[in-house]
């Protein structure tokens, strides 16, 4: 069976057990009118799940990759691609009634059946609320179609998102409708446009306690790697490594339960101010800097709307397995939350005051030199905090810091020892579940 690829900007389809490199997911810019000072950019592209179910009665379809996502200048396009596996029983005919495959326009944005601002027939869609459709005359049970699409960013600078569902039409919706494509849209002078304002409406607030403290129920939950295991793991690897289908899956029953993640800066606000978080409000934090971070965890929060909060040791990036320097100011350019893990890695409560400072001060200055915004939120390495650092943090900035050994009730008593609970590898979803109970 012929395997999927982009020729000369055709398309064909290709088994879905031989699935096509993130890398062959490419992405062609169009021409742009802006001055040298603002470029167009595309991110890593996003590879299919480790697995499908196939053979489903009827019409069903499942996500099975895609290109990266866009950063363009006002008024220029990219073109995209994404693949949907034909998992039912039935196949897909094009250009007959009732039996071909488009990709939608879903919610929440634009809405089911709405058009877009980022496309339309004037790009190339077959209509205002069809993105694509199947680029093959056929597309048999089992196998993938690569939908290719072009949007067109809007003047005004900001992060966009358009919302795919594939179907069959005049027949019925299909699966997968968790599907988004983000498009951010720079200023002008090339400059990234400020983050996107969260969309769930903030309503919970902290309590007032006896004392005049306040509190709040906000799990942080505790990520190391994010892929696969290596050749010859050991029992610590093991148990440190969340593949990436079990986070996405963890990920998608967040948002399906009515989760809303927040950052660390989220966290101390409401703790400092009383100002409301969204309701069932969760803290996805990523220890050390790993590369699998940028690679696998960013496209998946992207894709789901949510945001993450990255503890950086600083002396590990640009060494083999962790982010680059780049890397690390992608995930901050993203709208991301990066923080402080030390510089080395190393214990605070086994250091004397001055290496605590080296420790807690130097990480601080780093990071705010690579991404260009406020560190001022630290992680524990390894959790331990005890006797705590109190003065070095003070000294250095911070106004709040995270341990280990779980519970989600978060003091503003303790901002030096807010609480994390770590999820467990290999498990699938029930890590996460117990994680959350603490």
């Amino acid at each position: 069976m012929l395997f999927a690829v982009l020729v000369a900007g055709a398309l064909t389809i290709g088994s879905a057990g031989t699935p096509t490199r993130a890398s062959e997911l490419s992405v062609a810019r169009g021409s742009s009118a802006q001055t040298a000072t603002c470029t167009d950019e595309v991110g890593p592209g996003i590879p299919p799940p480790a697995s499908v179910t196939y053979g489903i009665p009827g019409y069903h379809a499942a996500w099975f990759g895609q290109s990266g996502y866009p950063t363009l200048c006002p008024g220029t396009s990219a073109t995209a691609t994404v693949a949907f596996a034909n998992t039912g029983s039935l196949g897909w005919y094009g250009g007959k009634p009732g039996e071909t495959a488009y990709l939608g326009t879903w919610g929440p944005e634009p809405g089911q059946d709405q058009p877009s601002v980022l496309g339309g027939t004037a790009t190339g869609w077959p209509a205002p609320n069809r993105v694509a459709v199947q680029p093959a005359a056929y597309v048999g049970p089992g196998q993938v179609a690569w939908f290719q699409f072009t949007v067109k960013a809007p003047e005004k600078p900001g992060v966009y998102r358009l919302a795919l569902r594939p179907l069959i039409e005049g027949t019925t919706w299909m699966e997968d409708y968790g599907v988004f494509w983000y498009v951010t849209v720079k200023q002008p002078d090339g400059s990234l446009p400020p983050p996107p304002v969260e969309a769930a409406a903030r309503t919970y607030y902290p309590a007032i306690n006896a004392d005049g403290s306040r509190s709040i129920r906000a799990s942080a939950l505790m990520y190391h790697y994010v892929g696969a295991l290596p050749a010859d793991p050991d029992k610590f690897r093991i148990d440190l490594t969340v593949s990436a289908a079990d986070f996405e899956e963890q990920v998608v029953w967040l948002k399906a339960n009515g989760f809303n993640t927040i950052t660390s800066i989220d966290l101390w606000w409401a703790l400092d101010t009383g100002n409301p978080l969204p309701p069932k409000p969760v803290i996805l934090t990523f220890d050390d800097g790993h590369r699998d971070h940028y690679e696998n965890v960013l496209p998946i929060l992207k894709k789901h709307g949510m945001v993450g909060t990255f503890a950086v040791t600083a002396n590990l990036v640009d060494r083999p397995g962790y982010m680059t320097k780049a890397m690390v100011r992608a995930l901050a350019d993203a709208g991301m939350d990066v923080q402080s893990h030390s510089v080395d890695h190393v214990s605070l409560n086994r250091l004397s005051y001055p290496e605590q400072l080296y420790q807690l001060c130097t990480s601080r200055r780093i990071l705010e030199e690579w991404t260009g915004k406020e560190v001022r939120h630290f992680i524990y390495p390894a959790g331990d905090y005890l006797p705590l650092a109190s003065a070095a943090l003070t000294q250095c900035g911070y106004l709040s810091a995270y341990r280990k050994d779980g519970g989600s009730v978060q003091s503003s008593n303790y901002m030096y020892e807010l609480r994390r609970y770590r999820v467990r590898g290999q498990q699938g979803l029930a890590p996460l579940l117990v994680a959350l109970a603490q």
